[in-house]
């Protein structure tokens, strides 16, 4: 079993144990081909399973109800607790298409073969993700988009970009 994170509980839901969870994903409706969720309830702690017994979707999140959460009481108590689902669970993507998961500490090229860092994160926007790649303390903030990015490559653990004129900060 490979956990990763999914979201995060943002409030409860009801009086009958509904937790509003807000996914770090752009397809929420993924949530509906997953079985079973893994909550922090200690933290420092291995994540507790639950299954999910009901899913629905409101504005880009879902509100999701859990075996052994019954009450207003129980799920206050999950409020800003991380989610994880096992990877394999999730569903395949089309070429082209990737979890940020998987981006998260590729090495990123010029295509040139200047090195620029390591991917550390991502920020969603409305329109277009970034990726933010650090190098020691010099850090670049590269849209996920193209005509930027010219490879993504997972086997090889890089990303090959073209920078256009002031993405990247000169020594």
């Amino acid at each position: 079993m490979g956990l990763i994170i999914y979201g995060r509980i943002t409030k409860a839901h009801g009086l009958s144990g509904g937790l509003k969870l807000s996914p770090f994903s752009r397809r929420p409706e993924s949530l509906n081909s997953i079985e079973r969720i893994y909550i922090e309830t200690v933290p420092g702690q291995e994540p507790a399973g639950f299954d999910i017994t009901e899913c629905r979707f409101d504005k880009g999140s879902a509100i999701i109800y859990l075996e052994r959460i019954e009450t207003f009481d129980e799920a206050e108590k999950l409020i800003g607790r991380n989610v994880y689902i096992d990877k394999s669970e999730l569903p395949e993507l089309e070429e082209g298409e990737y979890y940020w998961f998987d981006l998260i500490g590729l090495e990123t090229y010029t295509e040139d073969g200047r090195y620029v860092g390591r991917v550390e994160g991502l920020i969603d926007r409305a329109l277009q993700s970034v990726l933010v790649v650090k190098d020691g303390v010099k850090e670049a903030l590269i849209p996920l988009s193209e005509p930027i990015i010219k490879e993504i490559n997972l086997k090889e653990s890089k990303i090959i970009i073209s920078p256009i004129e002031g993405l990247l900060t000169e020594d």
